[in-house]
This record gives C-alpha cells, structure tokens and sequence, in this order.
C-alpha cells in the first residue's frame, strides 16, 4: 500500500491540472463580460455591441453578439424587450435586452446584407429594412418569417438610406441616387417626390409635424421641406459660420423640443428654430476625435446629451454645459446610441471595428 502513494499522488496532481485548465476559458469570459466603472472592460476584437444600466455610467460588453460592425438599432416596440440590430455585412439581427441571445435573420435581410435603416414600427416579427444585398439596395418587408420586396434601385450599388413611415402609413425614403421616394400604399407603388442631383446621405423628420423633413447631401449642404419632400429649402448659409460642419455631418431631432442638434467635424451644434440659426454646444472632447458620430437624448429629460466620437461617449445631464467623458472600447467608432424609452438607464451602443 505505501508504494502505491506516490502513485496516488502525481494522478491526483494530474486531475487537478487538468480541471485548472478547464477553467481558464470560463474565468476568462467572466472577465470579458464584467462591468466596468466609467469605462468598460473586453472589448477585444470584434466586440461591437455594449450596454449600460445605469445611464452611461458603467458598461459590459454584450459578447453573444457576433455580427460585427453595426449600422443601427432599434426596439421591438411592442415590449422593448428584445432589440432588432442592423449590421454593415451580416444583415439584421434581434437579441433579447439581457444580451443572452443573439440570432440573424435569413435572406434578403440575412447573411451578406448591408442595412441602413430600420423603419418603425418594428417588431421581431415585423420590419421593413432598407438594404443593400447582392449589389442594390432594396427595401425588404419581413413578416411572420417572410419577406418581400418592396422597392430596389434601378442601378447597381445605389442605395435607399434613410426612411419614415407616417402616422397616415406613408412610407417615405431617400436613397444615395438623390431620390426622394414616396408610397401611399404600403409599398405596392412608389413615386419619386423630388430628387437632388448631388445625392443625398441623411434624413429626419418632425415626429410631431410629419411633412417636416431635413436631409444632408454628401457636400454637407443642408435642406428642409415642410410639404413632406416635394419641395426644399437650402439652409446650408446658416452653417457658414461653423468651419467644417459640412464634413461627415449627422443630424438628430429632440422630439420633446423639437430641436435639432448637428455633428461634424467642427463639433455639436442646435437649434431651436428648424435649422434656421444655429447655436454651438461646447464640447470637452478634443478636436482630433471629431468628427461626431452619433446623438441621442433621453426620451424623458432633453437636458441629459449623449455625443459620440470615434470610442469615446460624451454625457451632458445640464443640457450641454458640462460633460463626462468614457471610453467604451479599446479601437474602433461609435455608430449608434439606442435608449431605452421605458427604462432610460439603460443604454446600448453599437459601433464599428
């Protein structure tokens, strides 16, 4: 029995090896998923997706996540409980708010789809997307696991940007060829409202007065419609005074104010006027970082700003005077701030590698 000792003692030496390599790939994922204070920890490569819930303060990457670079986010507006997210190569995905499951949808909306814009209403069974796949953008209608298209654009690697669906059930969109695309039936038919020769990159819409649209041309240049895009005003002279505002614009409307706020490479700007004058937000970021990426606003409190440039957010709770800055994620750029309207602490973002 005493030779059988030493015997005994190098297999249990062994076992116990063995179960300590079994554990450093679960020690490791709990390290990459833990939350952070003022920051946040994993982001390795390909984490894209992050949430916070407590209004920005902390924020855990949402590792099941693995569609890679994001374009946009939305709810499932008739529970807020799952998220629907459009990716830059890998279509549209929906996860539940937890970050527990992530799964993509097939086809058009699938696997090599290219998705600007989620038109709302959306619900994990029912969206309308606005995609690029096989080479032309397409808009693509999903219901009850199918889907149909709508629209396409009659040259190849055009495509439909940006859209809104009015109370009336007008879907209305506008694509990179300038077009400004209107249905009244639900995208049986469409007809071309008005069209821009430079083309057009960004849209958005008074939700308290539909038929008032601004858009952005890809020089920057800045217009308003108050008939719901059939005819334009240039405002792009109410921006000369702010050197490159005209360089990688965005646009975003408060609709508890209705103010607007536009992001560029000079930095925040609003305006309490549709866009006519524009007053500047001053920002604590440094001016390297610009341009700005992304804008929100707290659904319930217009004072508390959400800015992000490159992988930093940028958080006002004063309406702008002071900020709080954080950086998400080692590299990479945020795309998409998206809050929770039900619970406003908690705060997903999407972003680029």
């Amino acid at each position: 029995m005493t030779g059988q000792k030493p015997f005994l003692i190098i297999v249990v030496i062994i076992i116990i090896f063995i179960l300590g390599l079994s554990l450093i790939p679960v020690l490791f994922r709990a390290r990459t998923s833990s939350t952070s204070s003022g920051g946040s920890q994993g982001g390795g490569n390909g984490t894209t997706l992050y949430k916070s819930d407590d209004g920005g303060a902390n924020w855990k990457v949402l590792n099941n996540f693995v569609g890679g670079n994001i374009s946009t986010m939305t709810f499932d507006q008739s529970s807020q409980k799952q998220i629907l997210i459009g990716t830059e190569a890998r279509g549209v995905w929906r996860g539940d708010i937890f970050g527990e499951r992530f799964d993509q949808y097939p086809g058009g909306v699938g696997e090599g789809a290219r998705v600007f814009d989620l038109i709302k209403p959306t619900t994990e069974k029912e969206f309308i997307a606005l995609v690029l796949f096989m080479n032309r953008g397409r808009i693509i209608k999903y219901k009850d696991e199918k889907r149909s298209e709508l629209f396409f654009t009659p040259l190849e690697k055009y495509a439909f940007l940006k859209g809104y669906r009015t109370k009336a059930g007008f879907l209305r969109v506008i694509g990179s060829d300038g077009g400004f695309y209107e249905s009244r039936n639900n995208g049986a038919t469409w007809r071309l409202a008005s069209r821009f020769q430079s083309g057009l990159i960004s849209m958005i819409f008074n939700p308290s007065h539909e038929n008032q649209v601004w858009a952005l041309d890809p020089r920057g240049s800045f217009y308003i419609s108050i008939d719901g895009g059939a005819s334009w005003k240039d405002l792009s002279d109410s921006l000369r005074d702010f050197p490159g505002a005209n360089d990688n614009p965005t646009i975003f409307i408060d609709p508890r104010t209705q103010y607007l706020y536009h992001g560029s490479r000079y930095g925040l700007l609003r305006s309490t006027n549709s866009g006519l004058v524009w007053e500047k937000i001053n920002l604590t970021l440094a001016p390297e970082i610009l341009p700005i990426t992304a804008i929100a606003i707290d659904p319930h409190d217009s004072a508390k700003i959400y800015v992000a440039a490159q992988n930093q957010l940028y958080i006002s709770d004063d309406g702008g005077v002071t900020w709080r800055g954080i950086q998400i994620s080692p590299s990479g750029a945020i795309s998409s701030v998206l809050i929770n309207p039900v619970n406003t602490k908690e705060i997903f973002i999407g972003s680029r590698k």
